[in-house]
């Protein structure tokens, strides 16, 4: 993972990679590794803390069937926390990827997820008012009123514009251009007209069909922008990739929101788990 920065004059808006460390913070740039005595489906998904913290933590496994105890599937729920430690310090925009794979047996395939498409909070309107004007040097009278030589006409008008918070979620396919999508994104984009950061709180649901009963893995990856006046946080260096969190199917279900029917995953509606919201919750 790069330690990209970039600037835009026109948009004081920083791009970093997840680790939004500033120099001294202890424990901000380690990388989360898998449990040598417990390897598999780890809870703490990632974590760097810094000016910035951003965290993402596993709730809820639950591996089954599709309906009525046929076709393989599992449903992966994961939950974001966003918390700005400094005064005035917002997250601008979030992208977020997994991407599923498999070491032994067949790459599980994406089916669903929530949210998912274009969705829009809290909206807020504004009025513009565009004015054109022009000079013309002409001496007498218009419409019984006196003209200088610099007389100046103005047309205004008013039109209601619109922005919102946005998250946008897909169903991808990475790493090959054939073959069913075995990979998801979502993108968190801050309100421009209130500039008050993305949500601080995130809850994503993926379903999953599987071919077989193997091991399979989940890479992961999150890129950030920050507010300018975050400029002066910085990296530590190279930022270290998280491990793969590994799920194995014959593990029980966790069944920490809800009790799951796991012998038809395919009839739950997503919709229910997912969460978005401006206000923390405990992870």
């Amino acid at each position: 993972m790069s330690n990209d920065i970039k600037f835009d004059q026109s948009n004081p808006i920083f791009e970093l990679e997840l680790d939004l460390s500033e120099i001294g913070n202890e424990g901000s740039g380690f990388r989360i590794q898998n449990d040598p005595s417990a390897p598999l489906q780890r809870k703490n998904i990632t974590e760097r803390r810094g000016a910035i913290d951003v965290r993402c933590t596993g709730v809820d496994v639950i591996h089954g069937y599709l309906k009525d105890g046929e076709d393989l599937a599992t449903l992966i729920v994961h939950e974001f926390q966003f918390d700005p430690r400094k005064k005035a310090r917002r997250i601008a925009t979030v992208d977020i990827e997994y991407i599923f794979g498999s070491d032994a047996g067949k790459e599980p395939e994406v089916l669903n997820i929530s949210p998912k498409g274009r969705m829009t909070l809290v909206p807020t309107a504004r009025t513009e008012t565009i004015t054109k004007s022009g000079e013309f040097s002409a001496g007498g009278k218009i419409f019984g009123a006196e003209v200088g030589s610099n007389w100046k006409w103005e047309k205004a008008t008013s039109r209601e514009t619109s922005s919102s918070t946005t998250i946008v979620g897909s169903i991808d396919l990475k790493g090959r251009n054939y073959g069913a999508s075995n990979a998801v994104s979502w993108t968190l984009l801050e309100n421009e007209s209130t500039k008050t950061g993305v949500p601080a709180h995130f809850r994503t649901a993926v379903l999953l069909s599987r071919q077989d009963s193997e091991e399979f893995y989940l890479t992961f990856k999150i890129r950030t922008q920050v507010d300018l006046v975050s400029q002066f946080a910085r990296l530590f260096g190279s930022i270290p990739i998280d491990d793969p969190i590994r799920y194995d199917p014959i593990l029980p279900p966790t069944n920490k929101l809800r009790e799951y029917n796991v012998a038809s995953l395919g009839e739950i509606d997503l919709q229910e788990l997912d969460i978005v919201s401006f206000t923390n919750h405990e992870l």
